[in-house]
């Protein structure tokens, strides 16, 4: 059972802040140093300034304080009533134009596995930072986004009766022209009915689960702080029409004594190999290979793409036979051996190039780059020996492998657009 309340939330104060798109931003795992810079060039007010704060031993401390600062100047004000964030975005892939719409609530917070299920695995080094901003500032900045499956979209028919002719708190476009609209809907009738559907389902988490575990931890830390019981989430329902899964594609460096002609020949053993040289090439055949599943016998085709600066050489990559995923990964479910991403992990990743679940876990000798372009710009860097085009796994198979008490490795999902941050911040004195 989900359990959510409204709540009163601190936003940017339109009194103080005329343009939002020069203050709110993307999710701190997407921003790095150079964008980070940017965005502190862009305002005073960035909400950069607080996800990632400056300071040394002193940052998390850095950040609080600065948080108190703004709303005391009232460029942040506390909304007076109890309060749903609703958030839509809207968004153009391959020349078609997509909206997703979910709210902003707070959930009582569970242990993964009851009123929330993860899908992926977390990166620990990640894990550390987040739980200390938590606990240090006493708020949640970030927003993990979690997906329940309203196929009859009674929520939302709700949510679209409040919004319908009202203007929006919060507009604007990012540059990814991508725009981003908030409503503050109080209306207690309207929030009853959706606290009283969403007692149905059990969410999955899509994006956040680094964001999401540390603020169970912090409700450990934190145990005589009522509002530690509580975090903010962003609810979708997955039967929304904009619900868009990209790739998240790897890359593996830092690898001794690889002889490419050994890794060519471990791959026969497994796969189908097509040899494309051009890595444009290879992406957009992955991009474009069709997922087809046999609803009769369950079977998918399994399609990759890897790149190798050793050879510069690229070559497509098709299972050859799917029983062998039983030896492969033994004791595990039918739902998880068939995951696209987990026999790239299990079969190319471990068992061909030697990278164990603990190196992963840490970044070792493998990063996660999202997108095809991405990755393509990211093997310039010839320290790369080896790049991996994957496809997404379907809407269906998240859902499947988190009910089944299974995880994907890290990274293995791109839910986009990301929910971005500087929307609605929860602070926990205030309940």
């Amino acid at each position: 059972m989900v359990d959510i309340i409204p709540f009163n939330g601190i936003t940017y104060n339109k009194e103080k802040i005329s343009d939002f798109s020069r203050v709110i931003t993307p999710p701190n795992d997407v921003i790095s140093k150079e964008v980070k810079q940017e965005l502190i060039d862009q305002s005073d007010f960035n909400f950069v300034k607080l996800i990632l704060p400056d300071g040394n031993g002193d940052k998390y401390e850095n950040s609080a304080k600065l948080l108190k600062e703004w709303v005391q100047e009232e460029v942040l004000a506390k909304d007076d009533e109890e309060t749903i964030y609703i958030y839509s975005e809207s968004y153009i892939i391959d020349g078609k134009m997509f909206g997703r719409t979910g709210f902003m609530t707070l959930i009582k917070l569970e242990d993964l596995g009851n009123g929330v299920l993860p899908h992926e695995k977390i990166l620990e080094k990640d894990l550390k930072d987040r739980i200390e901003l938590i606990k240090t500032t006493k708020a949640n900045f970030g927003v993990p986004f979690v997906l329940y499956d309203d196929k009859q979209k009674i929520i939302d028919e709700i949510v679209g009766k409040e919004i319908e002719g009202k203007e929006p708190y919060i507009n604007f476009t990012d540059k990814k022209n991508v725009t981003h609209k908030l409503w503050k809907v109080s209306n207690k009738k309207a929030i009853m009915k959706i606290q009283e559907e969403m007692k149905q389902y059990r969410c999955v988490i899509a994006d956040g689960h680094h964001r999401y575990t540390s603020e169970l931890k912090v409700k450990e830390m934190l145990e005589d702080t009522e509002g530690a019981k509580y975090g903010l989430l962003c609810f979708v329902n997955s039967f929304n029409e904009g619900m868009i899964i990209l790739p998240t594609n790897r890359v593996v460096f830092g690898l001794e004594n690889i002889d490419m002609g050994e890794v060519i020949e471990q791959l026969n053993e497994y796969f189908e190999v097509e040899e494309i040289g051009d890595i444009e090439e290879l992406a957009k055949k992955v991009s474009e290979t069709k997922i087809m599943i046999d609803k009769t016998t369950n079977l998918k085709n399994h399609v990759f793409g890897v790149y190798s600066n050793l050879n510069n050489k690229g070559y497509l990559l098709s299972l050859k036979d799917i029983s062998i995923l039983d030896s492969i990964m033994p004791g595990k479910t039918d739902i998880y051996q068939k995951l696209d991403i987990n026999i790239l992990h299990k079969i190319i990743i471990e068992k061909i190039l030697g990278i164990s679940e603990e190196k992963q876990k840490n970044r070792e000798n493998i990063d996660f780059i999202k997108g095809n372009e991405e990755t393509v710009a990211k093997m310039q860097d010839k320290e790369i020996q080896f790049a991996f085009f994957v496809n997404p796994p379907l809407m269906r198979e998240v859902f499947l492998t988190a009910r089944a008490g299974e995880t994907m490795p890290q990274k293995s999902t791109y839910f986009y657009p990301k929910v971005f941050s500087g929307l609605v911040i929860y602070d926990m004195d205030s309940i």
